[in-house]
């Protein structure tokens, strides 16, 4: 029997970045190497990873950042390397054929999605007819591998989509674009590093755009009661301009002033994230159920939909916002709920179309991050790798000590 093949999405920051003329792989981004570097040279918050701020016009008039020489080359070991270790060593020993799908997490989700659909649907295209893959992704890789999944139903026989964050939106990068990411004293990312990563503003909720959290929406006032969502489109710039938001609050609080370039830039970023969003969660409004999908519903049936996660944490819910002094407190949340500590819980339940989904807990213990870790989600994997091959689920226990 063919051994099956596998492909790997990881998630948000958990690809190595490379310069074209570097020679150390993951040299601009390899945790925890790269921030050391960051640390001590300044702790600048990778300044090196800033992306361009100019755009320019693709052949269809869609305007589109201008690259810089780091491509993604891997996936980073710091935070999964027990579950990257037991697909390797599958791989290895001929039992899947991996497949590995890293991505500039920094750039826009229509170029990472283009990115894991290519390689998908090169390695598809050689297959004998009727043969099905399994891909597994974690967290925003969710986010870029449902487009070719919707399309193309007939190439896959599993998802295995841990702690998947896809249909349902959230506000939480609002922190990190107005105050950067920090770990104690150590700056992991700046926020003037933030504001040029166009792939980050794709998270927000889009005008009408159903909220799927706690409550009637992801804005507070300071008495507790929910702000209505569309009141505050997020996709427009004159929203952060007047709430003060990312580089208005920044850059302008401390008496700077934010120049034409930087605001088409973040006119032009904001445009691309909600284009991803619309067309792929929203597509005219079609936000759930089967008028979402591309094919009749039918089609999807032979797809094993397994999505592993946590509800053990909170998770952020909301922010609190003041409709009357223009304010909104991006420092903490005003609000949370049951989650896994970054998705609440309604996030990564769920997959688009109201497809039917198996779910599974994540172990004891586990958060967002470290759950790819888990040995429960690794048995479950080779489950799912050999379904119906019963010697094989046996040998690659063996193999793997599990």
């Amino acid at each position: 029997m063919a051994a099956p093949i596998v492909f790997y999405v990881p998630g948000l920051y958990s690809s190595t970045l490379q310069k074209s003329s570097g020679c150390v792989p993951g040299g601009e981004w390899k945790m925890p190497h790269s921030l050391l570097r960051s640390l001590v040279t300044g702790n600048h918050g990778h300044s090196n990873l800033s992306l361009p701020i100019t755009w320019t016009k693709d052949d269809n008039g869609v305007y589109v950042q201008d690259k810089d020489d780091i491509y993604a080359d891997g996936c980073l070991r710091a935070v999964q390397s027990k579950l990257l270790n037991v697909l390797e060593t599958l791989h290895r020993n001929g039992m899947i054929e991996l497949h590995t799908i890293p991505w500039d997490w920094r750039r826009s989700f229509d170029e990472g999605e283009k990115c894991v659909s290519d390689k998908i649907m090169a390695v598809c295209q050689k297959m004998a007819s009727g043969k099905r893959v399994i891909i597994m992704s974690h967290s925003t890789g969710a986010m870029l591998v449902w487009p070719i999944i919707n399309k193309h139903p007939e190439l896959f026989s599993a998802w295995i989509n841990a702690a998947g964050c896809q249909q349902l939106t959230g506000n939480l990068f609002l922190r990190e674009f107005s105050h950067g990411w920090d770990i104690s004293y150590v700056r992991c990312l700046s926020k003037e590093v933030y504001f040029t990563f166009t792939g980050l503003y794709s998270y927000f909720q889009l005008p009408g755009e159903k909220w799927g959290g706690d409550g009637d929406s992801d804005l507070v006032d300071k008495n507790g009661n929910f702000v209505d969502r569309n009141d505050v489109d997020i996709y427009a710039v004159s929203t952060w301009e007047k709430y003060k938001l990312g580089i208005y609050g920044w850059k302008e609080g401390n008496g700077g002033c934010v120049t034409p370039e930087e605001r088409q830039h973040l006119s032009h970023a904001l445009a691309a994230a909600k284009r991803y969003r619309e067309k792929t969660f929203f597509q005219g409004g079609k936000q759930y159920g089967t008028s979402l999908l591309d094919k009749d519903r039918s089609e999807y049936n032979n797809i094993r939909i397994i999505c592993y996660g946590s509800i053990a944490l909170q998770a952020h819910c909301g922010y609190e916002i003041d409709l009357d002094t223009h304010t909104m407190d991006v420092r903490e949340s005003k609000c949370t709920t049951s989650g896994d500590g970054t998705l609440y819980a309604e996030n990564w339940m769920n997959v688009p179309g109201d497809l039917d989904v198996e779910i599974v807990m994540a172990q004891e213990g586990s958060t967002h991050v470290t759950l790819v870790e888990d040995e429960k989600l690794h048995k479950l994997m080779i489950e799912t790798f050999f379904q119906s091959d019963e010697l094989a689920k046996v040998s690659a226990s063996k193999l793997l000590g599990l």
